[in-house]
């Protein structure tokens, strides 16, 4: 059994197409549930409508905010297996079969994660550079493969390519590792190398089972916008080549120091702001290039 828990605060109609998405799971090893960080509240006439009497609903009693709401996700769920999926993503039909096999093939594994498919604002198949990328060097695109150790570490720093909605905790393994409040749009990837340090592996499967929105409300857009992402990111970097350093990593130590995809997507974020003559943005994008 797999525990979906949905955490929300906006986007309704996203949200419907979500639940839509497990109720079409082709395995029914699944159970489900909503944790609402909405102040509205305005979920729960939804769940009721369309949940089937299969999605459970847990208000937040105020607004937690986005790491301690993943963090309830995992808490309230009632099996072993728990997949967090973000409220404005849709799920293959075959996620639950692939993903329970996969875990069930690696007994001990903390976790595991699938390849995605982008889509647009009305589920339209998309087409996003990021993602591309991301993909291009996730090391389980062809073949399914375990992450752990500093091999794992290493190929983690190089990016992040973790889909985060698709990745299906073992919380027996997983233990007290949580998301941690200090970041926003790098907690995801924070919380996958934490498993790793703590000595937890990561299963990856090749097969895509999730279809990952792309759109400009979305919580990732937002902080790209803003630069937060980056800044985040070459703070976490930091964080991991000091990590590196003190357990004798050297290789992940340059990977850290390197930094390639993120200076890499600055550039690109730089070049696209030009060509909308956007300047502020540019220069901003510039200035972290130099930091």
């Amino acid at each position: 059994m797999i525990t979906f828990a949905i955490p929300y605060y906006s986007g309704l109609a996203y949200l419907q197409r979500t639940i839509e998405s497990v109720l079409g799971q082709s395995d029914d090893s699944w159970s489900a549930l909503l944790v609402d960080d909405s102040p509205k509240q305005e979920a729960a006439d939804l769940v009721q409508r369309i949940g089937q009497g299969r999605v459970r609903y847990a208000p937040n009693e105020r607004n937690l905010g986005m790491a301690a709401t993943f963090n309830r996700c995992i808490d309230l769920a009632e099996t072993d297996l728990v997949t967090v999926l973000h409220a404005d993503d849709e799920l293959a039909p075959t996620y639950t079969r692939i993903v329970g096999d996969a875990l069930a093939r690696h007994p001990d594994a903390t976790a595991a994660y699938t390849g995605i498919d982008v889509i647009g604002e009305a589920s339209q198949p998309s087409f996003s550079l990021p993602h591309f990328v991301k993909g291009s060097i996730n090391p389980a695109r062809r073949r399914e493969l375990v992450l752990d150790g500093e091999p794992g570490v290493r190929a983690l720093l190089r990016g992040n390519f973790i889909p985060a909605a698709t990745l299906c905790l073992r919380r027996s393994r997983l233990g007290a590792r949580r998301f941690r409040a200090h970041y926003k749009f790098v907690l995801d990837w924070d919380f996958t190398l934490g498993i790793l340090l703590d000595g937890g592996s990561i299963v990856g499967v090749p097969a895509h089972c999730l279809r990952n929105r792309a759109h400009r409300e979305a919580a990732t857009e937002q902080l790209t916008r803003e630069h937060r992402r980056f800044t985040e990111e070459i703070e976490l970097y930091d964080e991991m080549e000091a990590t590196a350093r003190e357990r004798g990593w050297s290789r992940c130590v340059e990977v850290a120091r390197a930094r390639r995809f993120t200076k890499l997507h600055i550039v690109y974020r730089a070049v696209t702001s030009l060509a909308r003559f956007d300047l502020g943005h540019a220069r901003h994008a510039l200035e972290l290039l130099r930091r």
